[in-house]
């Protein structure tokens, strides 16, 4: 029995599959920190104007140093520069001395300046680490063999470079802070559709490894639902074809059960026509493999039973399957052939009458 898709399983102390768990930790808590109502919390808890902001910005500086360290870059250098922008943004933040008007945050015209390098930091660091991150990804994606990986990383390199045009975007608060002092809260219509776009891209990347499990998965229910009318016929025909029934139900939205489901039936279909070889007669010339199939066998399971073997020279006749090139070759033939039965029994041409009639 031909088995499924292999799969393989990252290990769960894999570097890379730390670094991703730790990125997706501190950027969540970067978005409760940063939440409207969270932030208001801890502003009035602290009377410090715009703590929530850097406590933010700072999760999200941490999360962008997680990613970093999945690039060829010496791990040295990133605790480095990631140690700098760690201390660089409490001293600027202090620096700016924010304070909050008309329910926005502004500085004053002197400490503009300290406002633009605090912005110009959240934009710089980023677009540095994920420069490097687009051409580790673009690497890989180049070597890597034709197929699923290859696919999810030419995705990921595409989301990486998506990314670095959203954190170029973020130029635009330096030129707010420095020509009018106010701090930029929430995204503007471009940042939306750009997060959107990684988003889009990072998911498709990331689950690129799981899509033959799920087009194998979506091609097993379709077969095992239309092997449904052959098998049918064939098991009102003969039910000593059934096999024992396991326990609990089908469970078709488990890949395994449908699987192991879809091949049981394929064994009951095949046992089934071998009783019914006995009463088969010859395909009829011209007819495709399935059509001819499924007339064969509609013509049998309407014949009598033969009271005695056939006489000597005249074996009866066989189908036009090959059954032979593995189970899941052997199932997409009984599906077409069962398709074509179906239609035999909705509604059958003359040619198909005179054949079954004979």
């Amino acid at each position: 029995m031909a088995s499924g898709p292999s799969r393989s399983r990252p290990h769960p102390h894999d570097p890379a599959l730390c670094q991703a768990h730790r990125f997706a930790f501190c950027l969540g808590t970067a978005l409760l920190v940063l939440a409207p109502a969270g932030a208001l919390a801890v502003e009035r808890a602290v009377g410090v104007p715009g703590l929530p902001m850097l406590l933010g910005d700072v999760l999200r500086m941490l999360a962008v140093c997680c990613l970093g360290l999945l690039t060829d870059r010496p791990v040295r250098r990133q605790g480095t520069v990631a140690a700098l922008v760690l201390l660089l943004l409490p001293a600027l933040f202090t620096a700016a001395h924010l304070h909050h008007l008309a329910g926005r945050l502004f500085v004053d015209d002197g400490d503009r300046p300290a406002l633009a390098a605090y912005d110009a930091v959240l934009v710089l660091y980023p677009a540095w680490q994920l420069t490097a991150l687009c051409r580790t990804v673009g690497r890989r994606a180049r070597r890597a063999g034709a197929g699923a990986q290859r696919t999810g990383l030419c995705l990921l390199t595409a989301a990486t470079a998506a990314g670095l045009v959203w954190t170029a975007w973020g130029l635009d608060d330096v030129r707010l802070a420095l020509f009018t002092g106010r701090h930029t809260e929430g995204d503007d219509a471009v940042s939306v559709a750009l997060g959107l776009l990684c988003t889009v891209l990072v998911t498709a990347g990331g689950s690129a490894a799981a899509w033959p499990a799920l087009s194998h998965w979506w091609w097993c229910r379709r077969t095992y639902r239309a092997l449904g009318p052959l098998w049918s016929a064939l098991h009102r025909a003969f039910p000593e074809t059934a096999l024992p029934a396991g326990r609990g139900t089908l469970g078709g939205l488990v890949p395994h059960r449908l699987r192991f489901a879809l091949y049981r039936r394929v064994i009951e279909i095949h046992d089934g026509l071998l009783l019914l070889r006995p009463r088969l007669r010859p395909a009829v010339p011209g007819d495709d493999a399935a059509h001819a199939a499924a007339a064969q066998i509609a013509a049998a399971l309407r014949a009598p039973a033969p009271t005695s073997a056939p006489a000597t020279g005249l074996p009866p006749g066989s189908l036009p399957l090959d059954t032979a090139s593995g189970t899941d070759v052997a199932a997409s033939q009984l599906a077409a052939a069962s398709r074509a039965f179906a239609r035999l029994g909705s509604g059958r041409s003359a040619e198909d009458e005179a054949y079954v009639t004979i």
